[in-house]
């Protein structure tokens, strides 16, 4: 049987425009910005007020060769593609001004 996380892991590379989904973006482009970091990521969570835990010297599979780190949380009440997708927005949006 397969054990059930009780966080969800987020990774820079999920909102990166400039990678394809097989190199681990999870949201659609027009939510997706150039080279998010995992501060910024952090700072939409903290203006949330979702715990996080920021562990900067981890890497995503798909990018093994670079060290952008990754945001860990507990899980939240929706499911984690729609969380992504409203992060990716914030992100986009924070951004633009």
């Amino acid at each position: 049987m397969a054990r059930k996380r009780k966080t969800w892991v987020i990774y820079p590379e999920y909102f990166d425009k400039r990678l394809s989904r097989s190199e681990g973006r999870r949201v659609p482009s027009k939510y997706s910005v150039s080279n998010p970091k995992v501060e910024e990521i952090r700072d939409i969570l903290n203006s949330y007020n979702i715990p996080n835990r920021v562990e900067g010297n981890e890497h995503h599979p798909a990018t093994w060769y670079e060290q952008n780190g990754r945001v860990l949380i507990s899980k939240q009440n929706i499911p984690k593609q729609n969380f992504l997708i409203k992060m990716g927005q914030k992100l986009k949006d924070r951004r633009q001004g």
